[in-house]
């Protein structure tokens, strides 16, 4: 399941279209962290929005994912843990952030219920 998504969001760097990786609870957020500041929140609708935003203004770029793990809470949670790369067009990291996902089975459905990011 978490590749499949990790490969829908190339493909949305690619064309553009996030209608793939918009797998959101109702009640999902967002929170992201940066060094010396207040985390700044955001909730679905909101992340959704900036998550439209980003892929529109990283079109050709790529991402890479590294030290992923993975780990279930249960047979309907799941945890992944991994850095975000982003690289430009020349390979260049832009940014690199720590990301937590949880995630959970819900009609038979993988969707995302929070995520928290961290810059480093």
């Amino acid at each position: 399941m978490h590749n499949q998504f990790l490969i829908e969001w190339s493909k949305a760097l690619e064309n553009g279209d996030t209608s793939t990786i918009e797998r959101m609870s109702p009640d999902y957020y967002v929170t992201f962290f940066s060094e010396n500041q207040l985390p700044e929140y955001f909730d679905g609708k909101e992340a959704v929005e900036g998550m439209r935003a980003s892929v529109a203004s990283a079109r050709g770029f790529t991402k890479a994912y590294d030290n992923r793990t993975i780990r279930m809470r249960n047979k309907d949670n799941v945890v992944g843990f991994y850095e975000q790369v982003l690289l430009n067009r020349e390979q260049e990291e832009v940014s690199r952030l720590f990301t937590i996902e949880n995630w959970c089975k819900a009609d038979e459905q993988w969707i995302l219920v929070r995520e928290v990011e961290e810059k480093i």
